[in-house]
């Protein structure tokens, strides 16, 4: 394929990717309506809009935000829980909690604390412990109309048609419990609990079953924000803690791919590059030139070309012959392996050689020493042949040859 129809199919391929990047730029945001209570989210369901308002709420009250479970929280800050009182607030359409948190926060509760919660459902170690529990009926998508049972601090009716159901508390310990706050359905003439505020040792459980009053959407609309505060005038104005973990959704990203997939640039650049590779695959991946073949490396037949030239000189029977081949042979190797000048072998040698080869002097002096009167005497038989070769065996063998 020439270079000019690659060139053609690049600028489509660029021409396509513009075009719905600009598509989806210019096509209105769609609105998230899925529930999330995170106090990041500024989605009609999210809770940005309560969680920057707090201080104000509580009187310059400071807010912590708690990002694992009470029972990890408690671990970690019971110096903290020690030293002052504070409201612990959860946030969301079903809470939910492991034994071991449930118990945390009784204690806390117990020790003069407060913990808020506003959700259609509760912790079942809780419900148990405070005998009480909430109905919900999921069929009933009406509006809903929510008031505060105490008169004097409001006597409005707030009027909900989105996100609320109809949740109320069917069972309660009457000894132990206040009644904060009703709901009923629109035109209907029951009205049902809703919110109470129950007693537990030295502090107490505020409960609210109507979680989507306290998100972005409510405390937009109408009057709804005036409801939140009168609920909020129920808690003390000490440290907020903030729990941001049992939640509808999370922002935590649990992997490098989903993270990009959920940034609309970073998806089209991952895209892209995707496109990118496949076009390339195949347009350019075809080899210009057939594969070099490895040539590999000519084997050192010195060693076996010399062990048989040994072998046959034995066979003839000429020891003297092979004993001056073995010495030639090994002074080679000298001069090759270690760069040694074998004109010589006296002291100076055999202490160089003992150096370049770390082999103990007594048996450098003896090999050479050997190989010296070997060579100076006329008088070889087979003896001489079978020293020589042992000592170079274990020469050899050192040096690993």
């Amino acid at each position: 394929m020439g270079n000019k129809t690659l060139k053609i199919y690049l600028f489509i391929f660029i021409a396509l990717l513009l075009a719905m990047m600009v598509n989806d730029y210019t096509q209105p945001k769609p609105i998230d309506w899925s529930p999330s209570f995170l106090s990041s989210r500024k989605t009609p369901y999210g809770a940005y809009i309560l969680h920057k308002e707090l201080p104000n709420l509580l009187n310059n009250s400071k807010v912590r935000d708690v990002h694992i479970s009470p029972y990890e929280f408690f671990s970690q800050n019971y110096q903290f829980m020690e030293e002052q009182k504070s409201t612990y607030f959860f946030l969301n359409n079903y809470l939910s909690s492991d034994k071991e948190s449930s118990i945390d926060l009784l204690d806390y509760v117990k020790n003069g604390n407060t913990v808020f919660m506003a959700s259609h459902s509760f912790p079942k170690y809780l419900e148990d412990t405070l005998h009480f529990e909430v109905q919900n009926n999921y069929e009933v998508k009406t509006e809903i109309i929510l008031e505060l049972a105490n008169k004097n601090i409001s006597r409005t009716k707030y009027n909900y048609s989105k996100g609320v159901e109809e949740v109320y508390f069917n069972k309660l310990d009457t000894v132990s419990t206040t009644v904060l706050g009703y709901n009923k359905m629109l035109n209907a003439e029951n009205k049902y609990i809703n919110f109470v505020k129950i007693k537990y040792g030295d502090g107490n459980f505020i409960l609210n079953t109507q979680p989507y009053a306290f998100t972005n959407y409510h405390l937009l609309k109408s009057n709804h924000a005036v409801y939140i505060a009168d609920a909020l005038s129920y808690v003390p104005d000490n440290t907020m803690l903030w729990d941001d973990r049992n939640k509808a959704q999370t922002d935590e990203i649990k992997s490098e791919l989903r993270f990009i997939l959920s940034k609309p640039a970073l998806k089209y650049a991952w895209f892209s590059m995707l496109v990118a590779i496949f076009l390339f695959m195949i347009f350019r991946a075809k080899r210009r030139q057939r594969i070099i073949p490895i040539i590999e490396k000519l084997p050192n037949t010195s060693i076996s070309f010399a062990k048989t030239i040994g072998n046959l000189y034995y066979q003839e029977g000429k020891p003297d012959d092979i004993i001056h081949k073995k010495i030639t042979f090994f002074l080679e190797y000298l001069r090759n392996t270690y760069l040694l000048d074998t004109q010589n072998l006296n002291a100076d040698f055999k202490k160089r050689l003992h150096h370049k080869t770390g082999i103990d002097k007594d048996e450098i002096n003896r090999l050479i020493d050997y190989i010296v009167n070997l060579s100076n005497t006329s008088d070889l038989n087979e003896n001489s042949l079978l020293v020589l070769n042992k000592l170079l065996n274990k020469f050899y063998k050192k040096t690993k040859l």
